[in-house]
């Protein structure tokens, strides 16, 4: 990483409690400049320095992975202003903003959740190096919000911040009585410190439901019996959504291949994560029943879509400047913290789970 490069924000994508996601304009002192997504880092006390570990374990573990799906790293950055990981800048509308107006078509959800799936398996099997042993990448925050979908029909998995891998260049201490994510998407063996592949499909199969129905479903149940009643609840509200008002009444090739979909989401919603299907053969089925529904297809969808989303939002931002004009540079001075802590620092317990999420089904 060779130092002076400078980072001109355009506009600020988005905020949490540590740092800033940017999208920017990255110049080198040889006069090369592109468009990137920006995230920084802002340092306060030992909580930050924490943040500091886990984002920069994030470049690294985007930086051993390699998938259309994926979001893809340019860079980790010491910045005069705190650490900056350096993205490809993707152009689109993130699924939890779409969806506030209305559903998808059952199509586009088959497909986007096929490449999702496609990622995820990626992220879980890919080899650092030849003979190594696989990453074993869990997203743990699989949502709406969390997937992008460009103007071309790409889609993109984004923000690994609370991701675990098994790599050995990982700072950021594992605490096991801290469990990330976001409740609605949890599966249950998450709430009890244990996860896999299949924790990150089972949040991937609630994301379908969402995205058929425009609806946001209360967190799934620890017990059994009560998940069994939550999931037939949602798997009805999908039925109704895709049969009464997806256009598939009186289609009797689509509503057989539907019958496949609806099978599959609920094997993807199993209790045990044994009963769930993994995420190459969700892609793989997902594939294999797209072929069978209506139109329109997920690229045709988007053209459309995407800039009509994407042009409600610059209204809805008007006259926001935020950090517009503000300049980033690229510095030296932290670059010795880039070296992997031989031990972590111990960690102060924290709760068991997230603030719980409002109850009910409600409109997205």
């Amino acid at each position: 990483m060779q130092a002076g490069r400078k980072f001109r924000i355009i506009e600020t994508l988005g905020r949490g409690g540590f740092g800033t996601v940017y999208r920017a304009r990255m110049t080198d002192a040889g006069g090369f400049s592109k468009q990137v997504a920006l995230k920084v880092l802002h340092y306060d006390g030992e909580a930050a320095a924490d943040m500091a570990r886990r984002m920069r374990d994030e470049a690294r573990m985007l930086g051993l992975l390699r998938h259309r799906a994926i979001v893809g790293v340019t860079g980790l950055v010491p910045l005069d202003r705190g650490w900056g990981v350096v993205m490809e800048y993707v152009e689109g509308v993130d699924l939890g903003r779409a969806l506030k107006q209305g559903p998808l078509p059952l199509a586009v959800a088959v497909e986007v959740v096929e490449e999702v799936a496609s990622a995820l398996d990626a992220a879980w099997n890919t080899r650092p190096e030849p003979g190594a042993p696989p990453l074993h990448l869990v997203h743990r925050d699989v949502k709406p919000a969390n997937i992008r979908i460009t103007a071309h029909g790409e889609v993109k998995l984004l923000d690994f911040g609370v991701a675990r891998a098994e790599f050995a260049a990982r700072e950021a201490a594992e605490n096991r009585d801290f469990v990330m994510g976001s409740t609605r998407y949890m599966a249950p063996e998450r709430r009890v410190g244990e996860e896999s592949h299949k924790s990150d499909v089972y949040a991937l199969g609630v994301v379908f439901a969402n995205l058929v129905t425009a609806r946001r479903f209360k967190e799934p149940p620890q017990e059994p019996e009560a998940h069994a009643t939550w999931a037939r609840t949602l798997i009805e509200t999908v039925q109704r959504a895709v049969t009464d008002g997806g256009g598939l009444a009186g289609d009797a090739e689509a509503l057989r291949a539907f019958a496949d979909v609806r099978m599959l989401l609920l094997e993807m919603l199993a209790f045990e994560p044994e009963d769930r299907p993994d995420g190459a053969t969700v892609a793989r089925r997902m594939r294999r029943f797209r072929t069978q529904l209506p139109h329109p297809w997920l690229r045709d969808w988007a053209e459309t879509a995407v800039p009509r989303f994407l042009s409600r939002d610059a209204a809805d931002e008007a006259g926001e400047e935020g950090d517009t004009g503000k300049v980033f540079f690229e510095t030296s001075s932290l670059a010795p913290q880039l070296e992997p802590r031989a031990t972590p620092p111990p960690r102060p317990r924290e709760p068991t789970r997230p603030p719980a999420e409002a109850g009910g089904l409600v409109g997205s």
